[in-house]
């Protein structure tokens, strides 16, 4: 892969921008708000034996996902898309803004003849009583996993070759703590030596990726998506594991040296509660069922043959 159109510059956005430019690639990325072709040289962009070692950059370009002609522009050039735009954590948002823009996004793939590669979450999986698989049906259980399963059943019906990776809870070096609540609720409070508190239960197996992993996966489905016939969609899983959000906490403490303390649960009342106030812990409270219960991945060949970095590691990148 010699050059991608990334959209979005987040934390999943960020990481696959990284590595393209570290293996030599030309990337674009493409955000509403960005200055037009400002160049951002990689760290480590570039292997000693590439012939784009010297040429490997970000240009960032100011586009907005929900504009065709935009994107076909922003697109000139390139390979594949790696779509890693999202909207507002409000399913109310979601359902009016999410399935029109992917479905320009997949538009514009098809009419360029490039894939199209999206990360997905375990949403549209919530209700299951076993492991999320590359198989599983779909089971939502409120309005953002029902939007969730709506455009996975969109990519697979529409013309554009696409893949949907699904993860878990995110970690990492680029995680941010708005779309991270490991981070959120509790490596930042422990690293200011206050109290873990989940909205969860902390004893049972929650689903977790590291972000580099979820990038690496992402890249890795779009070389197999390069000879397959257009319309192809597949969904794959990336490398995850599936620690208890009390072992997050106790191996923070470990690696910072501090008092072990358990995080404290929060029974789901209080979030109901909260929700009344806030969208947020509204929205939050709805998925409870990935939460208060098991809610394990099981990662399938695809990952396995990329290997999975260790769960510590993620939180030590975000420490």
């Amino acid at each position: 892969m010699k050059s991608a159109l990334v959209i979005g510059y987040g934390q999943i956005g960020n990481e696959i921008a990284s590595q393209l430019t570290a293996a030599g690639a030309h990337v674009a990325v493409a955000t509403r708000s960005a200055p037009a072709a400002v160049p951002v040289v990689a760290a480590g962009s570039g292997s000693a034996d590439s012939p784009y070692t010297d040429h490997a950059r970000i240009d960032r370009i100011r586009a907005d996902a929900t504009d065709s002609e935009q994107l076909r522009e922003a697109a000139a050039g390139s390979e594949v898309i790696f779509a890693c735009v999202h909207a507002p954590y409000d399913s109310r948002v979601w359902a009016q803004v999410l399935p029109q823009m992917e479905k320009t996004i997949m538009d514009v793939a098809a009419e360029l003849g490039m894939p199209v590669i999206f990360p997905e979450s375990v949403y549209a999986f919530a209700g299951l009583h076993s492991a999320v698989t590359e198989s599983s049906p779909f089971a939502p259980v409120e309005e953002k996993g029902r939007i969730r399963q709506q455009v996975m059943e969109a990519r697979l019906e529409h013309p554009a070759t696409s893949a949907s990776i699904i993860a878990g809870d995110l970690l990492g070096r680029s995680a941010q703590p708005w779309s991270s609540v490991v981070k959120m609720c509790i490596t930042t409070p422990i690293a200011k030596w206050h109290r873990a508190i989940v909205p969860a239960r902390s004893d049972v197996a929650h689903g977790i990726t590291v972000i580099e992993d979820l990038a690496a996966a992402m890249i890795r489905a779009a070389q197999l998506l390069e000879d397959v016939p257009a319309g192809t969609h597949r969904r794959l899983i990336a490398p995850s594991s599936n620690p208890t959000l009390g072992e997050i906490a106790e191996f923070t403490h470990e690696h910072l040296g501090t008092r072990p303390r358990r995080p404290l649960s929060l029974p789901r009342w209080t979030t109901r509660v909260a929700g009344v106030f806030e969208r947020s812990m509204y929205e939050l409270n709805q998925l409870a069922p990935i939460w208060y219960s098991p809610c394990v991945i099981e990662t399938g060949e695809f990952a396995k043959d990329l290997g999975t970095t260790d769960w510590r590691e993620g939180v030590t990148q975000m420490l």
